[in-house]
């Protein structure tokens, strides 16, 4: 998996670590995806990589958006506590982070393009920010909470590997000759699957 589903900053260097590891991965994969070429459904085909576009839904029960209380796709929370003290003006720093995310569809023209939530990185997406801690207690204090989501519908853009894969919906078969098919998005080593929606 290419991102951490709940990581736990602590405080002090190890925590500092964690999160400077991963917005070096997440500068990565947005080089990737602003790089990556526009896959039309008509060049569709195992091993393909690029850039699709549709709208995202889910037959999976839908995670619901921290703070907002909305049915969505996927989100990413992270929750900043404000450590400063006589010595130190301002001091936030990263106490909680997490995604969690479902399996998508993305309808790509008459091809639907299954994508794992929980294994992609997010780009761009709404959000959402709060004076409150979203994620779980830590006592007292005072907490800000960042949220990016992707709604259910949304128009996405994602990047990634096609792989192709045996449906597993025996009405999916169109004859009795031919195993129905479909496809999945993958990562691949420096082919992360990116994400973003407007």
């Amino acid at each position: 998996m290419l991102w951490l589903i709940a990581a736990v900053a602590s405080f002090g260097l190890g925590g500092i670590s964690i999160f400077t590891a991963m917005n070096r991965l997440g500068g990565a994969a947005e080089r990737a995806f602003r790089k990556a070429a526009v896959l039309p459904a008509s060049a569709f085909a195992e091993g393909a990589y690029g850039r699709i576009a549709g709208t995202a839904t889910s037959p999976a029960k839908l995670p619901i958006v921290p703070g907002l209380g909305a049915p969505c796709l996927l989100y990413e929370l992270v929750v900043y506590q404000d450590l400063s003290d006589r010595n130190t003006a301002s001091a936030w720093r990263i106490v909680h982070s997490e995604r969690v995310g479902v399996e998508l569809d993305v309808a790509v023209e008459d091809v639907i393009v299954r994508v794992n939530g929980q294994d992609v990185h997010l780009y761009t997406a709404p959000k959402y920010d709060t004076e409150t801690n979203l994620g779980p207690r830590m006592g007292y204090g005072s907490y800000r909470s960042h949220v990016r989501y992707i709604p259910a519908g949304a128009v996405v853009q994602v990047v990634g590997t096609l792989m192709v894969e045996v449906d597993p919906e025996p009405t999916a078969e169109r004859d009795y000759r031919s195993v129905a098919t479909r496809y999945r998005l993958i990562s691949r080593r420096r082919q992360p699957i990116v994400i973003a929606a407007a």
